[in-house]
């Protein structure tokens, strides 16, 4: 694996999810309306509608991507230096913090992130059920294509069994069908292969990729948190065997491909021949995890030798699921295309320097990782509108940091909509109060926590109000603070560093909350997964907190 075929495979996916996101769900009309022709040639400035039917029409730079970029860079944050994927951040904080910002986002992710919120949810057990959506229902592409990053940080591309164990753990967060969850593990062998054998999986490795979903099961198993916590709960809201099920699934796989014929032409009818067969046109399957991998796969297959016309076929193919299909065949396509896309996309430095981050760690070099609040005290707002608040540094966004106004804002009902950018270079727009409330230092990274001599209950109305404030010019891309990676400056290396506490520190901590299993059982597991003396700081900490254990309940009473 090359480090350029990891870049490339980021930025070609940015693109294609850019070029998608423009056509995504509307008609010739809707294109015209938004780019001023029938078809998308590039990426662009243009307006779309956020925040649902009362929501607001909202200018888009060039190059702005969806949900389906903002969950790859979430997760790739996700992963630690060590190559370790923290589920519990991700899903904890990432997913939370993601709906004050979410563009372009599916109904079962959404309903899945509110989840999320839940005090008694976690990665492993986030099982709802709602009048909108249950759990055990959602097998849409929502985890498929965010899980590139799994596979930019490998260390060895051909233990599919790794790689799976990660992709699990990410998918199941948000994702109960096995169609969500199975979809995310093909699109990752896939990826793998291209990424090992510098060449994009066609027929020949499309038919072992499928066969691998029939050994998931096995990998569940032997994975203590997969097999103990999420499998028993999942299969009592199932109602049904996962091994079964994905025999089934697989066996759907095959009866898809057996009917393709790889030795034709994929010119725009037949492509949209082949979307309609496999259901890719239809409400119910349009944005099936399984199907949308297909799709994928058989588009970078054909135009291996011009990406930019596959990227576009899958853009302009009106009423599929246009930026999905775009940005996982751009993932696939970037590895064997050399340079970077044609267009314009959105945080190019810090897409860039987050793969570099994916490649430094999939060669076993230091890598720095992000400095996520501390879950002990992580306890979101309930309303996601309070996501983001007002700090005594200024405006925040829950989880992730500071947020700098970078436009002017745009009023609707109860919210305000203003584009900002995050201290390590991500462009958002969010969606907040217009009159911020005080957002619980707690729920900031530890490194961009104000000392406490600046800490106050109450600030000046002045400071609460986000929106009435002057906006601040925007950074310049080539200034913007980005991620550890290609030139890590002293903000990107406070954005991932931070002096973890002491075990000392933290049995006090979990003594103060009254040794609440979730947080010791936590708090454990995260010792045991401290790198090679992970075994001898458990042992210690484990020590410790019986010590304090019985000398609390042998205590005065």
């Amino acid at each position: 694996m090359q480090w350029e075929a990891v870049r490339a495979s980021a930025q070609w996916a940015a693109y294609g999810d850019a070029l998608g996101f423009i056509t995504e769900l509307t008609n010739t009309a809707g294109v015209r309306r938004r780019v001023g022709q029938d078809e998308v040639t590039t990426t662009v400035p243009w307006k779309r509608r956020v925040g649902g039917r009362y929501g607001r029409d909202m200018p888009l730079p060039a190059g702005a991507y969806s949900d389906d970029t903002q969950l790859r860079l979430a997760t790739s944050r996700a992963i630690r230096g060590d190559g370790e994927f923290d589920a519990e951040a991700f899903a904890k904080i990432e997913m939370v913090a993601w709906q004050a910002y979410a563009l372009g986002a599916g109904r079962g992710t959404k309903a899945a992130a509110t989840g999320l919120m839940r005090v008694e949810a976690k990665w492993s057990q986030n099982v709802f059920a709602t009048k909108a959506a249950r759990y055990v229902d959602i097998g849409g592409n929502g985890a498929a294509m965010r899980i590139q990053p799994h596979v930019w940080s490998a260390r060895d591309l051909t233990n599919w069994d790794h790689i799976t164990r990660d992709v699990v753990r990410n998918a199941v967060s948000t994702h109960g069908h096995p169609r969500g969850i199975l979809g995310a593990v093909l699109h990752a062998i896939l990826l793998a292969h291209a990424l090992d054998a510098n060449e994009l999986p066609g027929p020949k490795q499309w038919r072992p990729a499928v066969d691998w979903l029939e050994q998931v099961p096995d990998v569940i198993a032997n994975d203590d948190e997969l097999a103990y916590l999420w499998l028993p709960t999942w299969s009592e809201a199932a109602g049904i065997d996962f091994r079964a099920a994905a025999v089934t699934v697989a066996n759907e796989c095959r009866a898809a491909l057996e009917a393709f014929d790889p030795a034709t032409p994929l010119p725009t009818e037949t492509y949209a021949a082949l979307v309609q067969r496999w259901g890719g046109f239809d409400d119910a399957t349009r944005g099936s995890g399984t199907i949308t991998t297909l799709l994928a796969a058989v588009l970078a297959h054909a135009y291996a030798d011009s990406p930019e016309a596959g990227l576009l076929l899958a853009a302009n193919t009106l009423g599929s699921d246009t930026d999905t299909i775009a940005t996982m065949a751009g993932a696939l396509l970037g590895v064997v295309t050399a340079g970077p896309p044609p267009g314009t996309v959105q945080d190019v430095q810090l897409i860039d320097s987050e793969a570099r981050r994916m490649w430094d760690i999939s060669q076993g070099r230091e890598a720095s990782t992000f400095a996520y609040p501390d879950l002990l005290h992580w306890s979101p707002p309930k309303a996601t509108l309070d996501l983001v608040g007002h700090t005594p540094m200024g405006p925040a966004l829950a989880g992730l940091g500071p947020l700098t106004p970078t436009d002017t804002p745009a009023a609707s009902n109860q919210a305000t909509y203003v584009w900002g950018t995050l201290p390590f270079g991500q462009s958002v727009l969010v969606r907040a109060r217009p009159d911020l409330r005080p957002l619980d230092e707690n729920l900031l990274p530890g490194d961009v926590r104000p000392p406490r001599s600046r800490r106050a209950a109450h600030l000046p109305k002045e400071q609460q109000l986000l929106f009435e404030a002057p906006m601040q010019a925007a950074v310049p891309a080539d200034q913007r603070p980005v991620l550890a990676g290609t030139a890590p400056g002293p903000v990107s290396e406070r954005a991932h560093r931070q002096a973890p506490p002491s075990i000392e520190e933290i049995v006090h901590e979990l003594a103060r909350n009254g040794f609440t299993p979730d947080q010791v059982g936590r708090a454990l597991l995260h010792q045991i997964r401290g790198g090679r003396y992970g075994v001898e700081r458990a042992a210690a900490f484990a020590g410790l907190l019986a010590r304090a254990y019985h000398s609390e309940q042998e205590g005065p009473r």
